[in-house]
């Protein structure tokens, strides 16, 4: 119920309550003053008609007691009068008149009681006033009844009946009520003329207060309060008024900006609701820069992707999703993360877009694609082909110095759809926050790379070694394994370089470098050591596997024929091995080693691969 119609029905009610009491308080002080006259006209009227009954009897005229009867009839209301005889005169004087017996129940017990009774009752559509008044005998006062009566004293000599008409009464109270009826209406109608002025500022602030506040809460802080009085209620409009200019100073921008984003994004609830929009748009603001000074602090790629992935699974509740990762030059699509799918190896998408990702509308088009409402806007989109009924998915890119560095896949039933309008929107603000660290992180990778590989072969160079060797070296003493050392030299290289010139040695050098490429495996690790050695590093791989490797590779290059301006050219390697921790403590050490088996395989002949014994070591130290 609105403040206004309270108002009208308190004032309403109000009137009508007071009007109802006074008229009650007047009707029942009216009757109460004419019960308590007629009731004093009616004994008045039974001690007179006792009084000249006696006198009838003294004077001897009792026969004439019915022209008495008359002519207490006249008296203005009366309508009924009977004197009926006691038990102590009918035993006097006789039964008396039919007129003169009791008939009345009420003039029974007063007559066997000697307590007057009263009644009112209705006969034939009149309100009658009926009393029944004893007569007593006594001696004392005047007449003395005993002078007639020969009765004990307090015998019941009789009792009289009255009946008083109310109906002139009651038309005088009407009459007598009328005018204070009247005049209480009028006083209602002043009352509530009052009360509604009184109300009326309360009422018309509210109902604007109640306009500006609907408004606000939709983002809109225009609205403005009329200010009615000087009291209170003016000073809340005051204060509305100044509270609203702030905010539309304040809110009411970033509201505006927040609405210029378009309708896209925003939840069913918020549709109407600008400023419920904005507040959770600045929640997921803020909660991604936390988000961002989190994985500012994480140590790499991997750490970060993490807090991604965990982000996407507790703060957004999302089951579907997968991440790729673009490379710099944007040729290949690496799956960072994929979640929903029973296989690890399964994506929400055509595997295709791994091998080209121009096949990707996200990359092609570094935009947002979604399927929400263009279920056909991507043929590469399989998430309809899994068995879990129908999907959509939104493919949002993370731009990276103006490309796609990387596309963030979310995956929705229908049933998800209306819970997760503003996915699109929000993700973004996390994507934004991440993609800087992200790019700093990998330039970081990629200057590191560039540091520790060899721009001419693209293997790992010494640098890399010095960082990487101790972790290595732990993990095979932890294992209790060995690591299989490797130096490789190229025969007479210097020769290439002066007979063929620095363009041919360098074609030996990067064809001695895909050879190893071809021959280690995942885990072994080729290294350009310097000039033309290379060092090959083979985890678990005891003297005869690495003597095995290294004729493989030295044979590769033997037969390997390199075509120069000069004709074709063949070379060959001499390989020196040594195995960490068999022949030596410490990694360095064994190097050492294989270098002096190197030494010794180009000291009788060259092309070969020796493995080091510790007589070499002697010879070495004897030379």
């Amino acid at each position: 119920m609105t403040l206004r119609k309270k108002r009208f029905w308190f004032t309403m009610i109000t009137s009508v309550v007071m009007i109802v009491l006074f008229s009650i308080i007047t009707i029942q002080s009216f009757n109460y003053f004419s019960q308590n006259t007629i009731r004093e006209q009616a004994r008045m009227t039974a001690e007179m008609l006792r009084v000249s009954l006696t006198e009838q009897m003294r004077t001897g005229v009792i026969s004439e007691r019915e022209t008495l009867f008359k002519r207490l009839r006249t008296i203005p209301g009366l309508v009924d009068v009977r004197v009926m005889r006691g038990e102590p005169v009918i035993h006097q004087y006789g039964v008396g008149t039919e007129g003169e017996q009791t008939k009345l129940d009420m003039e029974k017990r007063v007559m066997a009681t000697g307590q007057w009774e009263e009644a009112f009752v209705q006969e034939k559509d009149h309100t009658i006033y009926r009393i029944t008044i004893p007569y007593i005998a006594t001696s004392t006062g005047t007449p003395n009844c005993l002078q007639c009566h020969n009765v004990p004293e307090g015998s019941i000599n009789g009792v009289v009946t009255l009946g008083f008409s109310l109906d002139s009464m009651q038309r005088t109270e009407l009459f007598a009520i009328a005018p204070l009826i009247l005049l209480l209406l009028v006083f209602g109608v002043c009352l509530g003329y009052f009360l509604k002025k009184l109300f009326q500022p309360m009422v018309t602030t509210a109902e604007q207060l109640k306009t500006v506040v609907e408004n606000a809460e939709t983002g809109d802080f225009s609205g403005r309060i009329t200010a009615t009085s000087t009291d209170e209620i003016g000073e809340i409009s005051t204060h509305t008024n100044m509270l609203m200019e702030a905010l539309e100073q304040s809110i009411g921008k970033i509201s505006s900006r927040i609405q210029s984003l378009g309708e896209h994004g925003r939840r069913e609830g918020d549709k109407n609701n600008l400023l419920a929009h904005t507040v959770r748009i600045v929640d997921e603001m803020v909660g991604a820069t936390r988000f961002k000074l989190a994985v500012e602090n994480d140590l790499d790629l991997d750490e970060i992707y993490g807090r991604l992935r965990l982000v996407l699974q507790q703060h957004f509740g999302l089951k579907n999703f997968s991440y790729y990762q673009v490379d710099n030059n944007g040729k290949h699509l690496k799956p960072v993360f994929v979640e929903g799918l029973l296989q690890e190896s399964e994506l929400w998408c055509d595997p295709e877009i791994l091998i080209n990702p121009e096949v990707c509308r996200c990359k092609r088009v570094a935009a947002c694609v979604s399927s929400v409402d263009n279920p056909l806007i991507c043929n590469r989109f399989c998430g309809n082909a899994k068995g879990l009924g129908e999907m959509v998915h939104m493919c949002i890119p993370m731009m990276l110095s103006g490309h796609v560095g990387g596309i963030l896949q979310i995956v929705l039933s229908e049933d998800e759809v209306d819970q997760y309008t503003d996915i699109e929107q929000t993700a973004q603000l996390y994507l934004n926050q991440a993609a800087p660290v992200i790019e700093a992180r990998q330039l970081m990778q990629s200057l590191k790379n560039t540091a520790m590989r060899d721009p001419m072969t693209g293997l790992y160079n010494r640098r890399f070694i010095e960082d990487y060797i101790e972790n290595l070296t732990a993990g095979i003493l932890r294992q209790k394994t060995n690591l299989g050392i490797l130096m490789c030299d190229v025969d007479f290289f210097k020769q290439v370089n002066d007979i063929h010139g620095h363009d041919v040695g360098d074609q030996v050098i990067k064809g001695l470098a895909e050879i190893l490429k071809k021959a280690v495996r995942t885990s072994d690790l080729a290294i350009r050591f310097g000039g033309e050695e290379f060092l090959v590093l083979l985890p678990d791989t005891d003297s005869e596997g690495c003597m095995i490797l290294a004729e493989r590779i030295r044979l590769a290059l033997k037969e390997n024929v390199f075509q120069t301006p000069q004709g074709p050219l063949k070379k060959t390697l001499s390989i020196g091995i040594s195995v960490f921790p068999k022949d030596g403590n410490g990694f360095w050490e064994c190097v050492k080693y294989s270098d002096i088996a190197l030494y010794h395989a180009k000291e009788h002949g060259r092309d070969q691969s020796v493995l080091f014994v510790e007589e070499m070591r002697k010879d070495k130290e004897q030379y």
